[in-house]
């Protein structure tokens, strides 16, 4: 189950890219969903692939392994004010 005050995102190049990732990390199991870009980034299609940061390390490990083309990895928290910080993800 993915946290929504605090989770990790995978910002990529084209919808169809999040698209084809959705699926390939769905078939491994792991839960995501594909979600509005934040507006603190302005990179990538317009749409991101949400995930748990329980699952980032290891997910980061196989869009790697599978070529999976990523241009990045980002985490989110949310305030009790619903104010987003989005700062890229370090192992």
């Amino acid at each position: 189950m993915i946290n929504r005050k605090h989770y990790g995102i995978l910002v990529f190049e084209s919808s169809s890219a999040a698209s084809q990732a959705e699926i390939k990390i769905t078939e491994k199991n792991w839960t995501c969903r594909l979600i509005p870009i934040p507006e603190q980034l302005s990179a990538g299609c317009g749409l991101v692939l949400q995930l748990s940061m329980d699952d980032v390390k290891e997910i980061k490990a196989f869009i790697t392994k599978e070529a999976i083309s990523c241009e990045g990895i980002y985490e989110v928290i949310v305030s009790k004010e619903r104010k987003k910080t989005v700062s890229s993800w370090k192992q």
